[in-house]
């Protein structure tokens, strides 16, 4: 054989695809290959790292008429989960408006905030932390026996 004929032979063996999704196109889960079955690694990524989080410097106190400033929380799924409660507590009259300081109650209004809580816990089941993953399980029951004792006292 030629050394011609084997970079033929090489450059017509192209690249494998392997589909490295957890899940199949009906949603199961895929069980991982084998090693046997993976192709060779060329070089692992590195490791992933955090960056450590800075702390935020410290504002100075608002003059007389202007307008507090205030620290914004991260930006993550308890955060976010936790947004999404304080407005079903705000939509059941438990906690008064943040503008007008009156307690109003929508009973619609929560349980459509509500449902968005339920869904947000099936599409994010598996891909959550372990703390992540008991915030809505935890917290969901109290909104929703929230909900029903304020549909019973007539809305």
């Amino acid at each position: 054989m030629a050394p011609q004929d084997s970079q033929e032979e090489q450059a017509d063996k192209g690249f494998t695809i392997s589909d490295k999704r957890l899940f199949t196109k009906e949603g199961a889960r895929r069980t991982p290959p084998s090693e046997a079955e993976m192709p060779p690694a060329s070089t692992p990524p590195p490791p992933r790292q955090e960056a450590p989080r800075a702390e935020a410097p410290r504002r100075p106190r608002p003059e007389a008429g202007e307008t507090p400033r205030y620290e914004m929380p991260p930006a993550d799924f308890a955060t976010f989960v936790a947004l999404l409660a304080q407005n079903v507590m705000l939509f059941l009259g438990q906690i008064p408006d943040p503008v007008t300081q009156q307690r109003r109650r929508d009973l619609p209004q929560a349980k459509h905030t509500i449902d968005i809580l339920v869904m947000l816990r099936d599409k994010t089941r598996g891909n959550l932390t372990a703390d992540e993953a008991q915030l809505l399980p935890e917290l969901l029951p109290q909104l929703q026996m929230a909900y029903v004792a304020a549909s019973r006292q007539g809305g």
